[in-house]
């Protein structure tokens, strides 16, 4: 017998036994041939799908970069080779998603900076430090010079005599110039126009770029940095432009504290004063480039000076009237008059402007004049004599002054503008010169990119809005990194300090620098106690700002409060604001800064930094917790503050 007939009546008895179990249980075998049928069909389907997703992988890897050289791409040059027209793949890195930050996963170690991503994220953040830092230390600059700068007339800073103020004269109404901006505004607008709070577009910026390069060769590196340094010069720009000259109710006798409480409620109650000009730049470009523009509000700004000058014209003449004859209160009588048309704005652009500009100026410098000629046997006079018998005799006459005499304010404000993503005349609506390459590439039937449709907008959304220190690794604080001083560093700037310095005041300037680059900027926060440990500065936080910043730290009147508290053990009764610190101590002149005086900007970009010296060109060398660089730094900064404040001996 053959051995298929064997194996045949071997299985002849279960297939009859089959057929009768069919024929007895006709339901239960028809549910199973179905049920089979199911699970079957499943399958298919299952493996189906695989095989799709593999094909699809292998599709969108089709800008891989081929095996060349040894090298990934030729350095400079920007590759997007068609799969169709390769060789061979090679597949040196696993493709990202669309929604996640290219070139992050390409990296030398495991910190996530040493990543060609993370590298860029660094410079861009770097650079958006850089320009922050130039804007705000425009600001310390004098109203003279910033007026210079735009192109203004001199007139439009002149103000009355300050008899504080350095270099100006009783005699001459030209060198009345307005010290100091009293308020410094900073407004923050978006691509549309629309003021908006202090806002950063480096996110914008990368997450935009990320899609764009994912879309076409994820790991050209060369055009990825192209399109972000493109993308942060054509969104950035900022102007400055200066207020009209307005008077208080008296600044010349306020001790700190009385000039503390009038600030806080200026603060609180005084409008962003009218713009008289303004230049606008991109942030990379130098102030001598500025092309200036014109802001009108004078009709508003004209009629508050004019109700000013009428409120301090009745007071000053009840001041006056049990003290003064009455020659000299009728001369004071008509100086206010006339100068309470004060405040007219100046207007490049038309004829007629310029005229009335220049009738206001007119009127500011006579009325000046005639306060001049009220005031002479008043106003301090050229002084002899020992530095000490000066000053004495400047307090003296300064006292014979009018109680609310006033000798002027202006304001700087300064507008930023910083183009989103989601602005509707924004990052996408910029036109690249880096791309201009792949525009007709992007036209053909195989091209992955269809422009900034619902899908690659969607992309850029999602990317922006993640948590970036959590998913990559990548924040702010992570890059702002200052490298702290050495000891011989410390001991030659020590070596500058005046010989007859108080040792409290050495003691303060060294513990400062030996703080350098060691406490991370932080917005609001404050020290818990001495010195650097037990602060956990550096520590990170649970939730950061909207810069992305998460390592607790200290803000600027944090750190002088901390360092005074520290070093020679005064607390500053725990000033916890700029507002707080000037009415610590005892107020100064510029001139008179020793190494360890404070320079206080107490409004708009509030700041305080501490003196060390004059450098050689003139400008002042402090230490300071610099939010711009995000550590404690010691930098060249001008600082032309309206507060200086004395607190050690």
């Amino acid at each position: 017998m053959s051995k298929s007939r064997k194996k045949k009546g071997k299985w002849k008895p279960a297939i009859e036994k089959a057929k009768l179990f069919l024929k007895s249980k006709k339901k239960e075998s028809f549910l199973l041939f179905f049920l089979s049928l199911f699970m079957i069909l499943c399958l298919s389907i299952v493996y189906a799908q695989k095989m799709h997703d593999r094909q699809n992988a292998l599709n969108k890897s089709s800008d891989s970069l081929l095996k060349t050289s040894g090298s990934v791409t030729e350095k400079g040059k920007w590759t997007n080779t068609l799969h169709t027209d390769r060789k061979e793949d090679e597949f040196l890195n696993p493709r990202p998603f669309i929604d996640r930050y290219n070139l992050v996963d390409i990296r030398q170690d495991g910190n996530p900076l040493d990543s060609v991503g993370g590298r860029i994220y660094q410079e861009l953040m770097e650079r958006e430090s850089a320009d922050l830092a130039k804007i705000y230390d425009s600001t310390g600059d004098t109203p003279e010079h910033t007026a210079k700068l735009l192109g203004l007339k001199r007139s439009t800073i002149l103000g009355r005599y300050n008899p504080q103020a350095s270099g100006q004269s009783p005699d001459q109404k030209n060198s009345w110039a307005i010290p100091y901006f009293k308020n410094i505004h900073y407004r923050y607008y978006n691509g549309d126009g629309k003021e908006i709070q202090e806002s950063s577009n480096v996110k914008d910026i990368l997450a935009m770029a990320s899609v764009y390069t994912y879309q076409h060769n994820y790991l050209d590196e060369e055009r990825f940095r192209a399109i972000v340094n493109e993308l942060y010069t054509k969104s950035h720009s900022y102007s400055l432009s200066i207020g009209p000259v307005y008077y208080d109710q008296g600044c010349i006798h306020k001790d700190a504290k009385e000039e503390m409480l009038a600030e806080e409620a200026d603060n609180t109650a005084a409008p962003v004063g009218g713009e008289t000009k303004a230049s606008e730049e991109s942030w990379a470009e130098s102030a001598s480039e500025k092309s200036s523009e014109t802001a009108t509000d004078s009709k508003a700004n004209q009629n508050t000076n004019a109700t000013k000058e009428n409120k301090q014209a009745q007071e000053s003449k009840q001041a006056q009237e049990s003290k003064q004859t009455q020659e000299t209160k009728s001369n004071q009588e008509n100086s206010q008059r006339s100068s309470a048309g004060e405040g007219g704005e100046s207007n490049s652009e038309s004829k007629s402007m310029t005229e009335q500009s220049e009738k206001s100026s007119e009127n500011k410098e006579n009325s000046a004049s005639q306060n001049a000629e009220l005031s002479a046997s008043n106003l301090p006079k050229e002084t002899t004599g020992t530095k000490a018998e000066q000053k004495a005799n400047s307090i003296q006459e300064q006292k014979n002054l009018p109680k609310n005499y006033c000798p002027g304010h202006v304001d700087l404000t300064i507008k930023i503008t910083v183009i989103g993503f989601d602005d509707e005349n924004g990052l996408r609506n910029i036109q690249l010169d880096s791309i201009k390459d792949l525009e007709e590439q992007d036209q053909k039937p195989g091209s992955r990119w269809h422009g900034w449709d619902d899908y690659t907008i969607a992309a850029v959304k999602r990317l922006k809005e993640q948590d970036w220190f959590k998913d990559y690794g990548l924040s702010i604080s992570s890059v702002e990194k200052k490298s702290p001083l050495t000891e011989e560093e410390i001991s030659a700037y020590m070596k500058d300090l005046p010989e007859d310095l108080s040792e409290e005041r050495k003691a303060l300037i060294h513990f400062a620098l030996s703080s350098v680059g060691k406490v991370p900027y932080f917005y609001g926060g404050k020290a818990g106690v001495k010195g650097l440990e037990g602060n956990h500065f550096g520590a990170t936080i649970s939730s950061s700002d909207y810069k992305g910043r998460n390592r607790k730290g200290l803000d600027c009147s944090g750190f002088v409060q901390w360092a005074y508290w520290s070093s020679v053990d005064r607390s500053l009764d725990f000033a916890s604001s700029t507002q707080e610190l000037i009415g610590k101590g005892q107020k100064i002149k510029r001139s008179e800064l020793k190494a360890g005086d404070l320079i206080i900007q107490p409004s708009g970009e509030s700041h305080v930094v501490v003196f060390i010296k004059w450098t050689k060109e003139g400008k002042m060398l402090a230490v300071h917790e610099n939010g711009t660089a995000g550590n404690i730094s010691v930098d060249e900064v001008q600082a032309n503050y309206p507060y200086y404040r004395s607190i050690l001996p």
